[in-house]
């Protein structure tokens, strides 16, 4: 028997006592108190994550099956964990990055009258994500998958008394329904295939031994769930309205869950995805795609956490194009310095955001508060030039080797990866000078700004630690991830440092910086004047040019047939069965009184046909 180290079970149990001791003791009792197991639930699941991270880095790995579900002969559904390169890289991100989260939550939350409530389903939304990680089958995963799902749902939607959480709550589990229909098809395909084992270990072995159309499919399957949750194109769009929630759930659910899910998805089943002809390719398409619209999007909007939201977007999209070039090494490594740096960025967002005591804030709400919030301005700069790629920020680490990778491509790969370096180093530096930079264009803000408590201090500054030198500790990623990892030809090491890629990489960031400080500090109001003067446009920017009006028409064209069909079904079928249910009755009724005559000669006859009947089955 496989022994699971207490790590493990540190991990999964820690979070569920807090919520159990959360839920029925501090809750109803001393609900301002709720925190407080929460907190040592994320320093024990942190120190966990480091021990198991320690371990692993040193080659060890464990795949143990704890629990066999409906086992019956060679059928049997089992439930376990996995702990390998992949998963422990990813749990220690998501431990601290979450964890950090969750303190600056204690801070911003205070005073709301929902603040029990928003911890617990905040460390529901925690411990999803860790049982996530830690499953070593198909089946597991999908019931982590819903999990993270329904969490999202409650967080996004968690001010239901006002109508935008509500439509953007809904929006998003409506929208995720699709793709986890797609994975709930794949786990059926496999459970099949395998006579119920979907345990990694035993899927990817035996890839090649199975049916090719059936295995094309599941891959395909796996890729549009991971589209839906990882908000890639055409689903990407219910991302940016989940703004609606409180700043820490932004923060916490694009930089450690629910949108990650869907690259671990794609990375964690990449010798399955890897083995079906032109899949990686799709993948790396549809990535480039959302990655440069999204990017564009974003330059183009003017509220500070979408600005972020379509941030994430273009940059899982950028993780998306990195796979479709075989890369998994350098698409998991931006996964990570990914979650330190959008976690500080959003986290500032939410400093200015508190600080005026507003949900959301628009570039013309502010200006100038650099010098009233200096410990957020330093922190969002650090995000920002992270983000960018700029050296030595952890950002290019991770960015300089998908673009080395695009570079060697070529072509049409090495034109998207040099664009998104542009695009990206331009909207985030736009957001900078005019935040914190720029000309107060409006007195709402800025004079009444100033900084928060330590509570919601010092985890930026622990978070712009991590985005600045999350690339030097990672810098042997790829032996950590290859550890326990059964990659069908291994994982391929990160791109050594290159002097052209570097040199390309920093003209591109540099470009869009200059771009940026060209077109907001020079000339300051050249933005607002525009919209003004072009309100046509202003209104394609608001519409994702066109792309959300084109969603609309599908969702009312889908929503009025499937209305039509079941006022069809309700007032002529089943209508229709209600209303003839008791003339059938009487029908049958008159047949049997038939039957039921009274005749003795009526009755031997009945019971001649069913002896032959009988006599017949018995002989044949």
């Amino acid at each position: 028997m496989i022994e699971i180290p207490l790590a493990v079970f540190v991990l999964l149990i820690a979070p569920v006592a807090a919520l159990l001791l959360g839920f029925f003791i501090l809750r109803p009792a001393k609900p301002d108190w709720t925190h407080w197991p929460i907190l040592a639930s994320c320093a024990l699941v942190c120190v966990a994550s480091l021990a198991l991270a320690a371990r692993v880095y040193t080659g060890w790995g464990i795949d143990a099956t704890i629990y066999t579900w409906m086992a019956a002969g060679n059928w049997g559904v089992p439930f376990g964990v996995r702990v390998d390169g992949l998963s422990a890289s990813m749990l220690l991100m998501v431990s601290l990055v979450g964890a950090l989260i969750q303190v600056y939550a204690v801070g911003y939350m205070k005073g709301d009258p929902g603040f029990s409530r928003f911890f617990l389903y905040f460390h529901m939304f925690y411990l999803a994500m860790i049982g996530l990680l830690l499953s070593n089958n198909y089946v597991q995963f999908y019931l982590f998958w819903e999990m993270v799902g329904v969490a999202s749902y409650l967080l996004i939607g968690f001010w239901y008394e006002k109508e935008a959480p509500r439509k953007a709550a809904m929006q998003a589990f409506l929208t995720n329904r699709v793709g986890d229909f797609g994975l709930m098809l794949a786990v059926l395909i496999l459970l099949s295939l395998f006579h119920g084992n979907t345990r990694f270990a035993v899927v990817f072995p035996l890839i090649t031994a199975v049916n090719p159309s059936l295995i094309a499919l599941v891959g395909l399957l796996l890729f549009w769930a991971a589209t839906a949750k990882s908000a890639q194109f055409p689903l990407y769009f219910w991302l940016p309205d989940a703004m609606e929630g409180p700043t820490p759930v932004s923060a916490l659910m694009h930089a450690a869950t629910m949108v990650t899910a869907g690259i671990f998805l794609l990375v964690r089943s990449w010798p399955l995805i890897a083995a079906i002809g032109n899949l990686p390719e799709l993948i790396g398409a549809v990535g480039a795609i959302t990655a440069i619209g999204a990017a564009i999007i974003a330059a183009t909007k003017t509220d500070l956490k979408r600005i972020l939201a379509y941030s994430t977007v273009s940059h899982l999209g950028l993780m998306a194009f990195a796979l479709g070039l075989g890369q998994v090494a350098p698409a998991m490594f931006h996964l990570i310095t990914h979650g330190f740096f959008k976690a500080v960025l959003f986290l500032c967002v939410g400093n200015i955001a508190h600080a005026l005591g507003k949900g959301s804030v628009e570039v013309c709400d502010v200006g100038g508060v650099a010098k009233k919030m200096p410990v957020t301005f330093a922190c969002f700069s650090v995000g920002a030039i992270s983000l960018a790629g700029l050296w030595p920020f952890a950002g290019f680490y991770s960015k300089d080797a998908i673009l080395k990778a695009a570079l060697h491509h070529g072509g049409m790969a090495a034109a998207a990866g040099l664009l998104i370096e542009t695009l990206s180093a331009f909207y985030i530096f736009r957001m900078l000078f005019l935040t914190f930079l720029g000309p107060r264009t409006e007195q709402k803000g800025p004079g009444r700004a100033q900084e928060p408590g330590l509570m919601m201090r010092v985890p930026i500054v622990l978070l712009s630690l991590g985005a600045l030198s999350a690339g030097w500790f990672f810098s042997h990623f790829s032996t950590m991830l290859s550890s326990g990892w059964p990659l069908r030809d291994g994982v391929a090491p990160l791109p050594e440092f290159s002097r052209t890629t570097l040199a390309a990489a920093t003209a591109a960031a540099a470009l869009g910086v200059l771009a940026a400080y060209w077109l907001t500090m020079m000339r300051p109001a050249w933005d607002w004047r525009w919209r003004r003067d072009h309100p046509h446009w202003e209104e394609i920017f608001q519409s994702d040019f066109g792309w959300k009006e084109v969603v609309r028409f599908f969702v009312h064209w889908f929503g009025g047939l499937a209305h039509k069909i079941g006022r069809d079904w309700d007032e002529k079928a089943w209508d229709g069965f209600i209303e003839s249910t008791p003339s059938v009755a009487r029908r049958l009724g008159e047949a049997g009184s038939a039957l039921a005559s009274g005749l003795i000669n009526d009755y031997l006859w009945w019971m001649l046909a069913g002896t032959s009947l009988l006599l017949y089955a018995v002989i044949r």
